[in-house]
């Protein structure tokens, strides 16, 4: 029967080392896919939690019929209101500011509506649409009694919108879709007085 020769010690010494280094291979393959997995799980976490915090994005329907997204983060919207922006144009030095405040940390979006010289004002509203057209209101701001100083100063109206007060293209949407509306640039609000019910003065929302 034939006997096997002794093993080189250096030849055994080559093979343990080889198999020492494929083992240290295939961990180090697997500390980097279970890193990896890691990585991917504090993602999704932190994406997820987005929502949480008021930085959501919704939807509106725009005029022609596409899709607009929004992302609710904290936002500032103005308007300065003239007679020279109103449908058609008033000849008044009577003038209006809106301002218009979006908390991403208690969903709120909040306004203050404040004139200067205005005469009797009666109404204000946001409506839909664009500068020198007639739009539709969607958010009233203001609905009255009319006041009866003939040179109103200071603030008309304030408050936080509400989204079951939404009316027109907006009616049982949400503040978000109120915000990507104003994002636009198709929104403004209007102030009516006794002489002139509807756009007495007016101004673009930006």
């Amino acid at each position: 029967m034939a006997v096997n020769p002794p093993q080189d010690p250096l030849a055994r010494e080559r093979a343990r080392k080889r198999k020492a280094e494929k083992i240290r291979r295939r961990r180090i393959v697997l500390a980097v896919g279970v890193l990896g997995l890691i990585v991917l799980i504090v993602a999704l976490a932190v994406g997820l939690s987005g929502d949480s915090d008021g930085t959501t994005s919704t939807t509106n329907p725009s005029g022609d019929g596409e899709t607009t997204t929004t992302s609710l983060e904290a936002a500032t919207f103005t308007a300065d209101l003239t007679g020279a922006n109103s449908v058609p144009p008033v000849g008044t030095d009577s003038t209006g500011t809106l301002t218009m405040d979006y908390d991403p940390t208690t969903l709120a979006l909040t306004f203050s509506l404040s004139l200067a010289g205005l005469s009797k004002p009666s109404n204000a509203a946001i409506y839909e649409g664009a500068a020198g057209s007639s739009g539709t209101v969607v958010y009233v701001l203001f609905a009255g009694p009319t006041e009866t100083v003939t040179q109103f100063d200071g603030e008309l109206a304030n408050g936080t919108v509400e989204a079951g007060k939404l009316t027109g293209s907006l009616a049982g949407m949400t503040v978000g879709d109120l915000i990507a509306l104003i994002k636009t640039g198709n929104a403004y609000v209007s102030v009516g007085n006794v002489s002139h019910p509807v756009d007495a003065i007016r101004g673009p929302i930006n």
